[in-house]
C-alpha cells in the first residue's frame, strides 16, 4: 500500500509562502477580520464572529475614520448655525437657543458658520487643544438631518462601510468603547461592521495584543512561543477536525492564522499600543506614565493613537450625558465644551503624527428651547431636528470642499425633509462614506460597498470634498 503523503500546513496547502505577519495572512486571503483574533476570552472565539476569509478586506492606505457619538441628543444645531438652501440664515433661531437671525457668526474651518462671541461651546472646546495651524488645515461639512430622540436605532455608523472598503488595522480590529455591535450607541448604517474590540479602559486594549486575552491565562514568554509554534504547524486535516465542532470554524481560523502573527506584536510589548511612547502625542491628551489605566483621556488617546498609525481600524467613541434639557444652558454648555475639547484633541493628534483624519460627530435627536430672543435660553426638551458634523484634517493643508453644508434648514427651524438626506440618518452615513471615498480618490470603493443606496444625481448633491 502506498505511503500516505505528508500533510502540510494550511498556509502551504493554499499555495502561499509561510506567513509571518498579519499583512501576510491578509494578503493570502486566509484570515478573517481581526476581531476574531483579539477577543476578551476563549469562549467568545467559539461563539462570536463567524466571518469567513472571503469577506476579509486587505489593508490599504486609507484615511483614518473616527466617529464621536454624543449620546442623548446634543444641541449640535445651536453650535454650528444651520443655513437655508441659499446658504443664508433662516428667519429665526428662537427655538434653537440662538434668538433671532442676527446671531453673531464666527467663520471657522474655512467658511462654515458657528455661533460666535463664545456662544458655541463646542467650537470653544476645539480651540482648547487644536492649534490655529491645525484648524487652518481642517475642513468642515455639516449634514442637516432629522434623527430619533433617545435611541440607539439611528443608523449613523459608517465603521462597517470603511472596513469593507479596506480600512482595517494591522494589529487590531475596529475599536469602540461601548459594548454594542458598533462600539457606540448608534446602529450600523447600510454596511454592518464586524464585531469591534470594545475597550473601556487602557488595560483592555493592552491585553488584547497577547494570548492571555484569548486564553484567560498568564503564560510566560516561552509558553507563548511554544503555543505559536503549535498553532503554525497544525495540518489541514487537524484544522478540519477542529472546524467540525460547534463554533469550530472560528477557532480553526485562529489556529491556522493567528499564532505566528502575534509574535511581532508581543515582541514589541506595551509600547506597540501605548500613546505615551510618543511624548508630544501624550502631551495633547495630558497623560503620562502615572496616568491610571481607567483614565478616559488615556483610553481615548490610545484609541486615536492606534487608529491614526494604522494599527487599528476605525474608532467609534461614545460620550454620554447629552440628554441635557434641564431648563438651563449650564449642563449643555459644559457637555458641549467637553465634546469640542475631545474633538480638538483628535485633530491635534493627527497633526502631531502628521496623519490625515476624518471625524464624524453625531447624536440621537437634538434639543429645543422655548421660543425666546435670548441667545442663552435654556433647553426645554427633545427635538429631532439636528446636524451631523464631519471634520477633515489634512497635514498638507486644508482640503478643498465645494460647500460647508449638505441639505438645509427651513424657516420652521428644522431640517428640510425634501432633501435626500434630510430625514434619514442612514443616508447621511452613506453621504459621509461617499465624501470619505472621494477624499481617498477611490469612488470605486463606494460603488463596491454601498451599491446604489445613492444614485449619481444624489451623490452629486452630497459630495462636497473636491
Amino acid at each position: 500500500m502506498a505511503k500516505d503523503k505528508k500533510e502540510i500546513p494550511f498556509w502551504a496547502a493554499t499555495g502561499h509562502k509561510k506567513p509571518v505577519t498579519r499583512r501576510d495572512f491578509l494578503s493570502a486571503g486566509i484570515i478573517p477580520f481581526a476581531a476574531n483574533l483579539f477577543v476578551p476570552n476563549w469562549v467568545s472565539l467559539m461563539l462570536g464572529n463567524q466571518a469567513h476569509a472571503a469577506d476579509c478586506p486587505v489593508p490599504q492606505s486609507l484615511i483614518p475614520m473616527v466617529t464621536v457619538n454624543l449620546s442623548g441628543g446634543a444641541a449640535m444645531a445651536a453650535n454650528y448655525v444651520p443655513q437655508n438652501a441659499a446658504r443664508q440664515p433662516i428667519a429665526t433661531y428662537n427655538k434653537l437657543g440662538l434668538g433671532n437671525n442676527q446671531v453673531p457668526i464666527e467663520r471657522a474651518f474655512g467658511n462654515s458658520p458657528w455661533a460666535g462671541n463664545g456662544i458655541s461651546k463646542f467650537l470653544a472646546g476645539i480651540k482648547v487643544n487644536a492649534t490655529a495651524a491645525t484648524m487652518a488645515k481642517t475642513a468642515f461639512i455639516g449634514f442637516c438631518v432629522d434623527s430619533q430622540n433617545d435611541t440607539n436605532q439611528n443608523k449613523f455608523d459608517v465603521s462597517g462601510a470603511v472596513t469593507k472598503a479596506g480600512l482595517v488595522g494591522a494589529n487590531m480590529p475596529n475599536l469602540g468603547n461601548r459594548n454594542t455591535r458598533t462600539g457606540m450607541n448608534q446602529s450600523a448604517g447600510f454596511a454592518a461592521p464586524p464585531a469591534p474590540l470594545v475597550v473601556q479602559n487602557y488595560s483592555a486594549l493592552l491585553t488584547s495584543i497577547g494570548y492571555s486575552a484569548s486564553l484567560g491565562s498568564t503564560l510566560n514568554a516561552s509558553q507563548k512561543n511554544s503555543l505559536v509554534k503549535l498553532m503554525s504547524n497544525l495540518t489541514e486535516s487537524q484544522t478540519r477536525k477542529i472546524a467540525s465542532i460547534e463554533g469550530g470554524e472560528t477557532v480553526k481560523t485562529v489556529l491556522d492564522c493567528a499564532g505566528i502573527k502575534n509574535v511581532d506584536v508581543m515582541a514589541a510589548g506595551a509600547s506597540a499600543v501605548d500613546p505615551r511612547a510618543n511624548a508630544t502625542f501624550a502631551s495633547v491628551w495630558g497623560i503620562n506614565a502615572n496616568t491610571a489605566n481607567n483614565n478616559r483621556e488615556l483610553l481615548f488617546g490610545s484609541m486615536l493613537y492606534n487608529t491614526l498609525l494604522g494599527q487599528a481600524g476605525s474608532a467609534n467613541i461614545e460620550l454620554g450625558g447629552y440628554d441635557y434639557h434641564d431648563g438651563t444652558r449650564t449642563s449643555g454648555d459644559r457637555r458641549d465644551l467637553d465634546a469640542g475639547t475631545e474633538v480638538g484633541r483628535m485633530l491635534q493628534s493627527a497633526a502631531v503624527l502628521n496623519k490625515p483624519i476624518m471625524i464624524m460627530v453625531v447624536s440621537d435627536g437634538s434639543v429645543y428651547s422655548d421660543a425666546s430672543e435670548a441667545r442663552d435660553a435654556g433647553w426645554a426638551g427633545d427635538r429631532g431636528h439636528g446636524i451631523a458634523y464631519l471634520f477633515y484634517f489634512d497635514p498638507k493643508g486644508r482640503p478643498a470642499i465645494s460647500d460647508y453644508q449638505v441639505g438645509q434648514f427651513n424657516d420652521n427651524q428644522a431640517s428640510d425633509p425634501k432633501f435626500v438626506t434630510g430625514s434619514n440618518p442612514e443616508l447621511v452615513a452613506a453621504a459621509v462614506f461617499a465624501n470619505w471615498c472621494q477624499a481617498n480618490k477611490r469612488m470605486d470603493l463606494f460603488d463596491r460597498v454601498a451599491g446604489r443606496i445613492l444614485d449619481s444625481n444624489q451623490l452629486a448633491q452630497v459630495i462636497k470634498v473636491a
